[in-house]
């Protein structure tokens, strides 16, 4: 895989290796239980916002059928 280019000057096997020492750490906090339960708090809040908004289209659209 060719990484390095003429915008990018670093070397594709410095990138490489500076994401495998990361994705061990990345994957370990997003896989912890208090993320998971902050992921789940915030996808219930935007489900929840969402929802009025889903319900005044469907009001708008009756609306225009009538």
């Amino acid at each position: 895989m060719k990484i390095a280019d003429e915008n990018n000057p670093v070397p594709a096997d410095a990138i490489e290796a500076l994401a495998r020492t990361l994705l061990p750490a990345i994957r370990s906090y997003f896989e912890s239980d208090e993320v998971q339960q902050e992921f789940a708090e915030w996808q219930a809040r935007k489900d929840a916002e969402a929802l009025p908004a889903e319900e005044v289209k469907s009001d708008a659209q009756v609306r225009r059928i009538d």
